[in-house]
């Protein structure tokens, strides 16, 4: 444990047919230099780490499953395709984006570069036209939508919990690696809330230089933090396997 902590549990393309976009807190900021404009494509692979990527409407006929993906229920944090025959996908390319939450009548709101148009609402991910949408049409068992997730590790422990980002702020990783791609920052002393740990790269602990090779994904997402680099640890949780 970190003793010398406090140790309290602290938590894609234009022409879709939409409705209103709304907003949500995000523990993501804007990056120091984001490009103009993304596709719905680049706006996902950026968040995930992922290359050479087809269009959107193709990802799921091997593109996904060969880079380690599996598909799943919706959940958020998932990767959505949508297939060109997705009423609310563009006709011609299909769509990808990200699910932020699910409606109890099927909808989604996903999260994503290049949808609709209007306002961009915020910069993440190398882009600066990434927005929240809901679309309209349900895509819980709709034939033309499927979900994607990184492959299932059974070495992920499932459990809730939350701790405390270092005074400084902390990067947020596609991975459990130093090496994986950045695809977001946490705010300094931000609280930030984990359904899951593994273990991965070994860092040293912000406060006690200890190695630490625990990683904490981000709620609802595919994202992960170094456990050394936050406030609090995992229930049952130990720095080394």
């Amino acid at each position: 444990m970190k003793i010398s902590k406090n140790l309290t549990s602290v938590k894609a393309i234009a022409g879709m047919t939409v409705i209103a976009a709304t907003l949500t807190t995000s523990f993501f900021v804007a990056p120091a230099n984001a490009e103009s404009v993304c596709q719905c494509t680049d706006y996902v692979a950026s968040r995930f780490g992922i290359s050479g990527y087809p269009n959107a409407g193709d990802w799921d006929n091997g593109y996904l499953q060969n880079r380690g993906f599996v598909r799943v229920g919706a959940q958020p944090g998932a990767i959505v395709v949508m297939e060109r025959s997705f009423s609310g996908a563009n006709t011609i390319y299909g769509h990808v984006g990200i699910v932020e939450s699910i409606f109890p009548d099927g909808r989604i709101n996903v999260r994503g570069a290049n949808q609709s148009v209007g306002t961009s609402l915020f910069n993440e991910a190398g882009c600066s036209n990434a927005r929240i949408t809901t679309f309209k049409t349900p895509a819980i068992n709709n034939p033309n939508v499927s979900f994607w997730v990184r492959g299932n590790n059974p070495n992920i422990r499932l459990v809730n919990f939350s701790a405390i980002a270092a005074p400084e702020g902390i990067n947020i990783r596609s991975g459990t690696s130093t090496n994986a791609p950045i695809v977001g920052r946490a705010a300094p002393n931000q609280r930030l809330n984990f359904d899951a740990w593994t273990y991965g790269d070994s860092v040293a602990d912000r406060w006690i230089n200890t190695p630490d090779a625990r990683w904490y994904r981000i709620a609802g997402t595919n994202n992960w933090v170094a456990s050394a680099v936050v406030n609090g640890n995992a229930p049952g949780s130990s720095p080394r396997p």
